[in-house]
């Protein structure tokens, strides 16, 4: 936002680790940063991996977890103001200032990302079903993943935009259940355990929670294979995490098992 100074972006870094652990993994074993010839190519791409994962952070909480509808939408319109200035080189945040000095990002499609988030509907209306749940993240899912197909050399496909909507829903978990739109839980799922809205987070929901977990699970992709590296290891510890709440247990994995996947998807490119 307006007034954070360049040298901040550690602040931001630290934020989307610590909501996304698994994601140093990923960053451990990136074919991008592990294939470069010189120390300072590597933490070229290292700064890249880090600038976009945090970016995504910051555009998620805008979009999905601020308690103020209005608010949400000041800070998605700032963030599609600051987007539609990297085309032209400029930038205010500590995250842009960084990503504008990488050549792939003069080439990203900013405009078209911006153009998607002020569209984007602060209603909260409750979808259907769980289709209904991806489909109306489809449009924004898939704006993100154009720009970071150009930012990684990564192919722009649908599958791989199913996954981001996907991983939205699955991050509104479980603290969005107290928020306004109860964590987009869909209107099917309420009736066939026949509550209401208000009751998501005050009853706990448990068999629900699973049905959710499970149906997110059926709704992901199977794979990405000419998606970014970032984004097969994002979908792989997401599988990982439907499948732990289908089976009623904690979404948090044990790191061994994430760094085990990490190493998995980049065994795999």
């Amino acid at each position: 936002m307006p007034g954070e100074a360049v040298d901040h972006r550690a602040h931001f870094l630290h934020k989307w680790l610590a909501r996304e652990p698994e994601m140093r993994f990923a960053l451990l074993f990136s074919p991008a940063v592990a294939a470069t010839s010189s120390a300072r190519a590597g933490e070229s791409a290292r700064t890249r991996f880090e600038d976009w994962g945090t970016l995504l952070h910051e555009l998620r909480e805008a979009l999905f977890e601020l308690s103020d509808a209005r608010v949400s939408a000041v800070k998605t319109n700032w963030w599609a103001e600051e987007l539609s200035g990297l085309a032209d080189g400029r930038h205010r945040h500590p995250l842009t200032a960084s990503l504008v000095h990488f050549p792939q990002a003069a080439q990203a499609p900013w405009p078209a990302l911006a153009r998607r988030l002020v569209e984007h509907d602060f209603d909260g209306s409750r979808a259907a079903d769980t289709a209904a749940a991806v489909a109306a993240l489809m449009p924004l899912a898939g704006a993100v993943v154009e720009a970071e197909a150009v930012l990684f050399g990564a192919e722009s496909e649908a599958d791989a935009a199913r996954s981001l909507a996907v991983h939205w829903l699955l991050q509104r978990l479980p603290h969005g259940l107290s928020s306004p739109d109860q964590g987009r839980v869909p209107m099917h799922l309420l009736a066939r355990h026949g509550l209401t809205p208000g009751q998501l987070d005050a009853v706990g929901a448990d068999a629900l929670m699973r049905d959710w977990g499970g149906e997110l699970l059926a709704a992901a992709p199977a794979g990405l294979p000419g998606a970014s590296f970032l984004r097969r290891c994002r979908h792989r510890f997401d599988q990982a995490r439907l499948a732990r709440l289908a089976a009623g247990q904690s979404t948090e994995p044990p790191a061994p098992l994430s760094l085990w996947r990490a190493w998995r998807v980049a065994r795999t490119q």
